[in-house]
């Protein structure tokens, strides 16, 4: 399969330098350059408020400055995908901010507050109450509780895993960004070797991944979960579930990237303001950074 090009990545950095916020540069820079890390933890807790939460548009669809479950589950998500240290005191503050702010909504915690609707954002993010249960985004927290959490939090966490588990066995609707959530948190139980992953589980996970999955390529320039959106590198162990999909996505993504260094979103506001057409510049990077990471773990960087 042939590659990403040395002069491709030049155009994609310089896109990156040119438009994208300076967390989406530090990554790039820990990434390829080989920068410090270090600079992705000093940008990103810019975004960090006092009570420990994140907001201030880290998640770019959402500009209320307040801190909401969603960007705060960015953070983590960051951590995770940039392996920042996670027993650091900003870390630390972020789960104290889910522990302190869980609810008895159905989903422990509601995506956004009313107050989002006094802000900026995307359609998808306007307020709604919370009316049942959704992996998305409580799996990611529950890892994070069970991983990095105190006693008290790792015992919640343990809680909301078996809720979520409870979702994936059933036959609930289960959209792409649930089971995103799901997969975060079942990697984390089967490192621990928790005896919450047993076989109707594991099966469970697959049927959702398979069930979730565009595999039709004309469709791919819409917003539908990937094949490379499932399973980011060869070591996944869902890698063999999705394989027969795996190499079309690589070379699709090859071969619609611009000449300019970027590839068009499959998603906006569906206005023209300059404020959304500001969030679209932050998304064509931040999907940049993802997929040449993609890329390069599966060793298709020249």
């Amino acid at each position: 399969m042939e590659k990403l090009q040395k002069t491709q990545m030049e155009s994609i950095q310089k896109h990156i330098f040119n438009n994208a916020r300076d967390i989406e540069k530090a990554k790039w820079n820990y990434l390829f350059n080989n920068r410090s890390k270090e600079a992705i933890v000093s940008e990103l807790v810019k975004y960090q408020n006092s009570d420990g939460g994140f907001g201030n548009g880290l998640e770019a669809d959402i500009l209320l400055p307040a801190s909401s479950s969603i960007a705060s589950t960015e953070a983590i998500l960051i951590a995770y995908d940039c392996e920042l240290n996670c027993e650091e005191p900003w870390f630390k503050n972020l789960l104290s901010y889910f522990e302190k702010t869980i609810q008895k909504t159905p989903s422990f915690w509601e995506k956004v507050p009313k107050e989002v609707e006094n802000f900026p954002h995307s359609p998808w993010w306007a307020y709604a109450a919370d009316t049942k249960f959704s992996p998305n985004p409580c799996a990611v927290i529950a890892s994070a509780f069970i991983k990095y959490g105190t006693d008290g939090q790792k015992s919640l966490g343990y809680e909301i895993a078996a809720r979520c588990i409870e979702f994936l066995n059933s036959n609930e609707l289960c959209d792409e960004h649930d089971c995103y959530c799901m997969q975060r948190l079942f990697i984390v139980l089967k490192e621990l070797n928790s005896t919450l992953i047993d076989d109707i589980a594991i099966k469970s996970m697959e049927r959702r991944i398979l069930d979730c999955l565009c595999t039709d390529e004309s469709k791919w320039t819409e917003y539908v979960p990937q094949p490379l959106d499932l399973v980011d590198s060869p070591e996944s162990q869902w890698y063999k579930l999705v394989e027969p999909f795996v190499e079309k996505n690589l070379y699709f993504w090859l071969n619609t990237l611009k000449t300019d260094g970027f590839w068009s979103p499959n998603f906006s506001w569906g206005i023209d303001s300059e404020m959304a057409r500001n969030v679209t510049k932050i998304w064509v990077c931040y999907i940049a950074v993802k997929r040449v990471k993609i890329l390069k773990a599966f060793g298709l960087i020249k």
